[in-house]
């Protein structure tokens, strides 16, 4: 299993003395967060060019502020971990990663490192939700009656 320490070895970096070397990366195949970068499972897409994912990993999103990467990089004693960049705004790739193998998707600094087990997988980025107002006097934004998961509003 990998540490947080030897997750960022990888990429040739140390961990920041705010947070903890010796913390372990659990690999999951559930949907999971990392800062701005979400992870879905899926099923593998017809229509993309895969690649291996290099030993060296890639850059899936630099910071552009703080000089912070997101780096999707095979696990330990996994060759067969494939990658398929997608050139759209929110959907950055798809990542596919055989059974008995794992990927890490590794922040430089204050997301720490997410395990990634066997399966087919949409990185997403995050955007923020703007809510905007209706554009007929007649509609108002409200907040939704029913209790939901996220705070939702509706249109009535």
């Amino acid at each position: 299993m990998h540490t947080f320490s030897s997750a960022l070895a990888l990429i040739g970096l140390e961990v920041p003395d705010h947070l903890q070397a010796e913390a372990e990366v659990p690999v999951l195949q559930v949907a999971q967060a990392q800062g701005d970068l979400l992870i879905f499972p899926t099923d593998p897409p017809a229509r993309v060019r895969w690649t291996t994912l290099p030993p060296a990993g890639v850059q899936v999103v630099h910071g552009e502020a703080t000089g912070n990467t997101h780096w999707l990089h095979p696990g330990f004693d996994s060759p067969g971990v494939r990658w398929a960049p997608v050139e759209n705004k929110l959907t950055l790739g798809y990542l596919d990663v055989p059974a008995g193998q794992s990927a890490l998707l590794i922040h430089t600094d204050e997301h720490g490192a997410n395990g990634i087990g066997p399966g087919t997988y949409t990185v997403h980025r995050k955007r923020q939700l703007q809510l905007e107002q209706a554009r007929t006097p007649s509609r108002q934004w409200r907040t939704a009656t029913v209790p939901r998961l996220f705070d939702q509003y509706v249109v009535d």
